[in-house]
Parts: structure tokens; C-alpha cells; sequence
């Protein structure tokens, strides 16, 4: 499954180029993303776990992959990712069961689990 990872990165890198290439919108957007993602007061790790957290709250797959990288990059351990996972189902419902499989479903394909 890392290959379909891999695909999924791949094809999001692929299509954020070609819009930042057609409109400046997005390469603002990208550049107050980068902004509020980055160290500050709150250390990088505790915004991509929240981060991981909004992405299962608003039912984005593709946010969930790209937040549960983020998180393993800034060194959040498997306890902090679950934890992240648990208190997003709790705040939004039995609802998001099938985005926490998601997550789990990245955790093992990444060998986290």
C-alpha cells in the first residue's frame, strides 16, 4: 500500500503545481498556510496533530494522509496520533468512524502500527 502513498503525494504535488500556476490565489494561500504551519509559540508537532485533528473532523482523506505525515515528520509518537484520532471522534461523533479507519488504515500502511 506505501505505493498508493506514494501516488496519492505524488498526485498532490502534481496538481498543487498546476494551480499555483493559474492563479496567484493559491500561491497566497500556500504562503499563509506555510506561515501558520510553521514554528512559532506553538511547536510545529502540536499544529499537525491539530491539524490531523480539523482534517477528521471535516472528513478529508486526503488531509488526513497528508496531516499524519506531518505529524510523524515533526516526531508526534503513535500515543499522540491516536490520542489526536480519539478526541476528533468525540468532539464530531460516531460519524467520523470511518475517517478514524482511514487514519488507522495510514498508520499501518506507514508502519506506524
Amino acid at each position: 500500500m506505501k505505493q498508493s502513498i506514494d501516488k496519492l503525494n505524488k498526485e498532490r504535488q502534481e496538481l498543487n503545481k498546476l494551480m499555483l500556476s493559474e492563479d496567484k490565489f493559491f500561491t497566497e494561500f500556500v504562503k499563509l498556510d506555510d506561515e501558520v504551519y510553521s514554528e512559532h509559540v506553538i511547536p510545529k508537532k502540536y499544529k499537525e496533530l491539530m491539524g490531523l485533528s480539523i482534517s477528521i473532523v471535516s472528513k478529508c482523506d486526503e488531509c488526513i494522509l497528508y496531516h499524519i505525515q506531518g505529524c510523524l515528520k515533526e516526531g508526534a509518537s503513535k500515543e499522540e496520533i491516536i490520542e489526536t484520532i480519539k478526541i476528533s471522534v468525540i468532539g464530531g461523533g460516531s460519524v467520523l468512524f470511518p475517517h478514524a479507519r482511514y487514519a488507522f488504515k495510514i498508520l499501518q500502511e506507514l508502519k506506524v502500527l
